[in-house]
């Protein structure tokens, strides 16, 4: 009993624990200390993507996956939208917005709206290109095939995907090596990550792709998040310890 009492107990405290960190951390960095953040070669990469394919002529592909923005996939997806979002930051300037695919109806919406965002900002949205998100199959397998007509089909100047995916994205990361195109690539999936480490250089590996805003964005209140993260991380470690003593006493 009292240690099903700590568990609820211990979980109220951890989240409490994660919004007095958050506010205190998005002061301090708000006042100028900002963390430093070990480096993802993937995020880095990704800086000047959009401007190498607007030199080139060619079309920037990134997928969001098969995910959409309810239930378990949300998040992930939502990570993957954090790509899309600084992309398209960097392509309304030029007018050239990167092609965004996925396999899901509410991701395809969400994308839209993504990238309507930055050209609304600047008062001239009727400069967005309106398909420049598409909606290419509506199951993870067909998605893949129509996927790799795409980058066999189009010029393309480089392959990003972060976001949901399974076993299938071996068929996309197959179809970019052949035609050697530079992909950037990750998710949360243990298979898919399987596939993507076995054929691509820059990956992101499970919760490194929740860290793209504070990567490539860099507010203070996403760099806080990130931050609140660690600190929640240890006062869980800290509950399951107080949890394993008192389960050793026998209380």
């Amino acid at each position: 009993m009292i240690v099903s009492a700590l568990a609820g107990l211990i979980g109220v405290i951890a989240l409490i624990v994660f919004a007095v960190a958050q506010v205190v951390l998005t002061g301090s960095i708000s006042a100028g200390r900002r963390p430093r953040l070990r480096s993802i070669p993937v995020f880095s990469a990704l800086r000047g993507q959009m401007g190498r394919a607007i030199e080139s002529g060619r079309a920037l592909h990134v997928s969001v996956g098969t995910g959409g923005i309810s239930g378990e996939d949300m998040a992930t997806t939502l990570a993957g939208m954090s790509i899309v979002e600084f992309l398209a930051d960097e392509a309304a300037a030029s007018g050239i917005a990167p092609v965004i695919t996925t396999s899901d109806a509410t991701a395809l919406l969400l994308a839209q709206d993504t990238l309507r965002r930055p050209y609304i900002r600047r008062g001239d949205s009727g400069d967005q290109q309106p398909y420049a998100a598409r909606l290419l199959a509506l199951n993870a397998t067909q998605y893949a095939a129509g996927t790799m007509d795409f980058l066999a089909h189009e010029q393309v100047s480089a392959n990003v995907m972060s976001g949901v995916f399974g076993p299938e994205v071996a068929l996309i990361t197959h179809e970019g090596n052949k035609h050697d195109l530079p992909q950037l690539t990750g998710a949360a999936d243990p298979r898919a990550l399987a596939m993507m480490l076995a054929s691509t250089d820059d990956v992101l590996i499970g919760e490194e792709i929740y860290a793209a805003k504070a990567y490539l964005q860099a507010e203070p209140t996403h760099l806080a998040s990130l931050r609140a993260q660690d600190v929640l991380r240890w006062a869980i470690v800290a509950g399951i310890l107080v949890l394993l003593i008192v389960g050793l006493l026998g209380l």
